[in-house]
């Protein structure tokens, strides 16, 4: 229990780090966080259950958000678990430093340890790192590669995953090649056999997103790192929008790389990241920030985090997200933001004036829907949206919609009023 000192000390916090005004972080964090609603009101009336579950959250009430793809929003238990690390810290009572970046602490491995159980992989196979560009970069940097040889990539990679090959290729005379992603695709074997022509005997990474940023289409990660495998190549996946998004095994995906941005749909605080690495390549791979620990491989994935001082809190928020997730249970998130997406692609079918570039089948989505107009483009659409403060992602050459389990139907009916008055314009 904390005290009312405790309160106000987190409310200050809240105000200074996040940029909370002051009388609202008074309002929400100089008090007990609301519990959680219980299995019984699920089991009883699900609507009631999501609709109670919201209080969790800081999302002003005249505003939408749908775009928590581009950055998540932090429920009130990951929020006080960072900040009352933050106080803490400055204490110093903790036998060791207060800091993420060097040796490996209780907190640290406490957090490693949640993840790798959510992730389905060993901890020695899992570094903290502090976003999927920065695990990207850790892999693309850490492979020895030399000039001839070809990295297979795809239409759709974020410039997150993207840019570090395209500068190991002008350093380095590596070939890029890409793949170009159906929008939408007809069927799952249409993707992979496109990846299957692609792939040649110079091809030694195939770098792809397993959830795309520009349309949110989910690739068949297991099959295509099967693909990979068979075809002598190493697969490199940009999970940054699947952690929280869909349920993750890494051992049954089979893939030898994947990174992650837990800030998104895992609601993490900005600033974390995980880097998967198969057990038998942690050995292979170069360190891209070297310190002290650079060519220590006792340390296995954690050789990776040794990045210098880092924000420790953060991390420990990052462990707070993964109980959150935990406590609510990964497959009832994934059928809830999946339901709502659902509607949302419903809903689209419905506008003539529209077509979806990435829902063309229930395989092909989870919580991320994309359209763009048959005919023109969407700026009528862009700006009836603005002007009721509906956050989307895209612009007028199309537009990506997210829903998560805090969205309500209500603000999904909202932006379908809106989609329907910008058309008209």
């Amino acid at each position: 229990m904390h005290d009312r000192r405790d309160f106000l000390q987190r409310a200050a916090v809240a105000a200074a780090v996040f940029g909370i005004p002051a009388a609202r972080a008074e309002e929400h964090f100089v008090k007990e966080t609301p519990k959680l609603p219980g299995n019984d009101l699920f089991a009883a009336n699900p609507e009631r259950y999501w609709s109670e579950l919201r209080r969790q959250w800081l999302l002003a009430p005249d505003r939408i958000n749908l775009n928590c793809g581009s950055c998540g929003c932090s429920p009130l238990p990951v929020l006080n678990a960072t900040i009352d690390h933050m106080l803490s810290a400055e204490t110093y009572r903790e036998g060791g430093y207060p800091w993420f970046g060097y040796e490996e602490n209780g907190r640290l491995r406490a957090c490693r340890d949640a993840l790798a159980s959510l992730l389905h992989c060993k901890r020695d196979e899992l570094a903290l790192v502090r976003n999927a560009t920065e695990g990207n970069n850790v892999v693309c940097n850490g492979l020895d590669l030399k000039a001839g040889d070809e990295v297979l990539l795809t239409d759709q990679e974020h410039p997150g995953g993207r840019c570090c090959w395209e500068q190991k290729a002008a350093r380095y005379g590596i070939t890029l090649k890409y793949v170009k992603l159906p929008r939408p695709p007809a069927a799952m074997d249409e993707i992979i056999e496109r990846f299957d022509k692609a792939i040649t005997s110079k091809t030694k990474v195939v770098f792809f997103s397993h959830i795309t940023s520009p349309t949110g289409l989910l690739l068949p990660a297991k099959e295509l790192c099967a693909l990979i495998r068979k075809r002598g190549a190493l697969s490199h996946v940009d999970g940054a929008h699947a952690i929280g998004q869909i349920p993750l095994n890494m051992h049954d995906l089979g893939c030898d790389f994947y990174v992650t941005s837990p800030h998104k749909w895992l609601m993490a605080p900005k600033g974390t990241g995980t880097l998967f690495i198969r057990e038998e390549l942690l050995d292979r791979l170069w360190v891209t920030i070297a310190s002290g620990e650079w060519n220590n491989k006792k340390q296995k994935a954690y050789r990776f985090s040794n990045i210098g001082t880092s924000n420790l809190s953060v991390m420990v928020g990052l462990k707070a997200a993964v109980d959150f997730v935990n406590t609510i249970g990964p497959d009832r998130i994934y059928k809830r933001i999946h339901e709502l997406a659902g509607k949302v692609c419903d809903g689209i079918k419905e506008f003539p004036a529209l077509r979806l570039t990435n829902a063309s089948g229930d395989s092909f989505f989870a919580g991320l829907v994309s359209f763009e107009a048959v005919h023109g483009d969407l700026k009528g659409v862009m700006a009836a949206l603005n002007s009721v403060r509906i956050r989307v992602a895209g612009g007028p050459g199309g537009i990506r919609i997210a829903t998560h389990i805090f969205t309500r139907p209500a603000e999904i009916q909202a932006l379908f009023e809106s989609i329907e008055r910008g058309l008209k314009t």
